[in-house]
């Protein structure tokens, strides 16, 4: 009996180790009745070549001579699911967006079996359906999501190669308060005390440099205030953080990202700090912007990931409150993998700093509406 078993494990377990796509492995429990082998998640082909999703509990009487196992039905969900395309290149990057993507899927199918795991507890028929119904469409979305941030983060490699994303900052000058003063990018003035505020019918936010610094990775950063307002409502109050080095290239190094609703905090979803959890510092300006060059301007793995494109620098904008471009303005296209819908375009007045941002998906705009110029 022991020995069946064992074969029975074995034939399990290979089972998993040539499943691709296999999310959990079996685990074996006996009592004085049975038994029983599950199997959590896995995914498997089948013989049209369709990509299924298998989880199932098999179970067979300790008093059992051939060792005949009955699988449970009603633990059995095997549904069509779409099969991850296939991975372009072999260096860091591709690897990255592999790993990211098989993440992705697990963190899915964790949410999937939690909902289930609610659902078993409703005692009306009708709404214990509905339950399992609503878990099973949440499930196939979030796959869906997971293949479009697949697809979106292996364009970013075809853009920007297969190497590592690892800047070295110590092999960098950065500079201090009254250095940028005296010099400051003229994108992204980071001048003690310089605000904007910007403004549309639903939103104000209020942009200030404040005369604080933060020590990250090893660089001390400059310390941005950013508060969001909407209809009068605090919706957030994030502290970014900012280096300049020596060429006046503008370096991201993290945020503080404080989300309210009805005026209590939340969460802090989308903070990051390089140097912790494998964040890292990523370049926001170049001193002197190249056409067509893409940077990224953050870099938190499944966090922030935000992608700049300079697009032109003979933009020429105007706000309602009277700021205006001649046709010596910075536009950059901006994105994220993570979001692959979301594309902002970005307007940057030399001098003033950010003149207007147009969120392309949503069609809306928010310009700026005062510069209040600091020391």
């Amino acid at each position: 009996m022991i020995k069946q078993l064992f074969l029975v494990l074995v034939c399990v377990c290979c089972f998993f180790a040539v499943g691709v796509y296999a999310q959990e492995y079996p685990t074996v429990t006996v009592d004085s009745t049975n038994f029983t082998i599950d199997i959590p998640y896995a995914e498997y082909e089948d013989e049209e070549g369709d990509t299924k999703a298998l989880s199932a509990e098999l179970t067979a009487p300790v008093d059992t001579s051939d060792f005949t196992f009955t699988l449970n039905t009603t633990t059995l969900s095997d549904v069509a699911v779409d099969a991850p395309a296939s991975v372009e290149g072999d260096g860091a990057c591709s690897q990255t967006t592999n790993a990211q993507f098989l993440s992705c899927r697990s963190d899915v199918q964790d949410d999937f079996f939690e909902k289930q795991a609610v659902c078993f507890n409703f005692s009306d028929e009708e709404e214990r359906s509905e339950c399992f119904a609503e878990a099973e469409e949440e499930r196939l979305e979030g796959l869906e999501e997971c293949d479009d941030i697949e697809e979106a983060h292996e364009n970013l490699c075809a853009v920007l190669g297969e190497d590592p994303y690892d800047p070295d900052l110590d092999d960098i000058t950065f500079v201090s308060l009254d250095d940028i003063a005296a010099n400051p990018n003229p994108y992204f003035p980071l001048v003690v005390g310089n605000t904007w505020v910007y403004e549309n019918d639903e939103e104000t936010i209020t942009v200030t440099v404040l005369d604080q610094t933060r020590e990250i990775d090893g660089v001390e950063a400059i310390v941005v205030q950013d508060v969001v307002m909407e209809e009068g409502e605090l919706v957030e109050d994030t502290f970014d953080w900012y280096a300049q080095d020596d060429e006046g290239n503008v370096w991201y190094m993290g945020e503080l990202s404080r989300n309210y609703e009805d005026g209590e905090l939340s969460d802090i979803d989308g903070s990051w700090e390089a140097g912790e959890e494998g964040a890292k510092a990523g370049i926001l300006f170049r001193a002197m912007p190249i056409v067509d060059e893409v940077l990224r301007q953050e870099y938190a793995i499944g966090e922030a990931e935000d992608i700049g494109q300079t697009v032109r620098l003979d933009s020429d904008e105007s706000t309602d409150s009277g700021f205006e471009c001649n046709s010596n303005c910075l536009e950059t296209l901006e994105s994220t993998p993570l979001e692959p819908e979301a594309l902002e375009t970005k307007i940057y007045l030399p001098g003033t700093g950010l003149l207007m941002e147009i969120d392309l998906e949503e069609d809306s705009r928010i310009e700026l509406s005062e510069f209040i110029p600091g020391n």
